[in-house]
């Protein structure tokens, strides 16, 4: 039983130096870049004429992740940005330059 309750106070030091920030990371407001993202995959995607589940289903990745991105909620990583741009016959760049 004292073994169970160390590793708790062992453990409480790093529960409680987080900042709040960084355990709710939309507290702060939107990222600009996240927004930015999100604004050209919308527009890409429809002129390419595609539905959110279309492109999900084509670039092998859930709808809702896809809206997630749309709106600035995710963080896609650049892997997922690249396969998505394949997928939309764009360059990477069309995706994440602010226009």
């Amino acid at each position: 039983m004292q073994l169970y309750y160390h590793i708790i106070v062992e453990y409480i030091p790093w529960i409680t130096s987080l900042h709040l920030d960084m355990m709710c990371p939309m507290i702060k407001g939107p990222n600009k870049t996240l927004m930015t993202i999100g604004k050209n995959l919308r527009r890409v995607r429809t002129e390419f004429g595609l539905s959110q589940e279309q492109l999900a289903l084509e670039a092998e990745i859930d709808r809702t992740y896809v809206s997630q991105i749309e709106r600035g909620i995710a963080n896609p990583s650049i892997l997922k940005l690249k396969k998505i741009a394949d997928c939309l016959k764009v360059g990477l760049a069309e995706l994440t330059v602010d226009a």
